[in-house]
């Protein structure tokens, strides 16, 4: 700190000397030591390009709603059935000829001419007669008619994918940018006059 406060004060004193003397020459010109003319140099910029973010990465979540779709499936709106039908047994009269009495003798006791009593045995022959009876041709019977079952079509809807939440990562958005900065500062120094 002792150097650099020794410096600046020797450049002070410099300084004044030389402003004093630029005011002797400016009065009357420099007498006897030279001239020194006060030089700014502006200080000098320049652009550099440098990648900036505008916008952070962030994440977001997306539902996604269900999907559906439709679908026919066949259905059986009445089954199979069977359907009874009821005969009702026939029947027919029929005639026949039947045996009353079978063939055999009897004791027959008669008077001849003379009047005398006469017994012989006489053949009889067996006696037929007719008969109707009812019979049954054909016996009471069940047949059964198949229904065959009923089908349709119907719709409905159904559910293919659920409802889910999606995460998305959204990155971050950066930019160039150009910027200023200083590529060397500006200066003051003295330079010797040249008369």
């Amino acid at each position: 700190m002792g150097s650099r406060s020794s410096r600046l004060l020797a450049a002070s004193i410099f300084t004044t000397a030389m402003l004093a003397g630029m005011g002797a020459a400016q009065a009357g010109g420099c007498r006897g030591s030279a001239c020194y003319n006060l030089v700014t140099s502006p200080p000098v910029y320049g652009s550099i390009d440098e990648t900036v973010q505008v916008r952070p990465g962030r994440t977001q979540h997306r539902v996604v709603p269900a999907e559906y779709e439709t679908v026919t499936d066949t259905v059986m709106i009445a089954p199979e059935r069977r359907i009874p039908h009821y005969r009702s047994p026939v029947y027919e009269t029929v005639t026949e000829k039947v045996m009353i009495s079978g063939p055999g003798r009897r004791w027959d006791v008669s008077r001849d001419a003379y009047g005398n009593m006469v017994g012989c045995w006489v053949e009889v022959p067996a006696q037929y007669g007719y008969r109707s009876r009812r019979v049954e041709v054909s016996p009471a019977s069940v047949d059964y008619q198949t229904v065959p079952a009923v089908y349709t079509q119907r719709q409905r809807k159904v559910m293919v994918r659920p409802t889910e939440v999606v995460r998305e990562e959204i990155p971050a958005v950066y930019e160039t940018r150009q910027r200023q900065v200083l590529v060397s500062p500006g200066a003051q120094y003295w330079s010797r006059a040249r008369y």
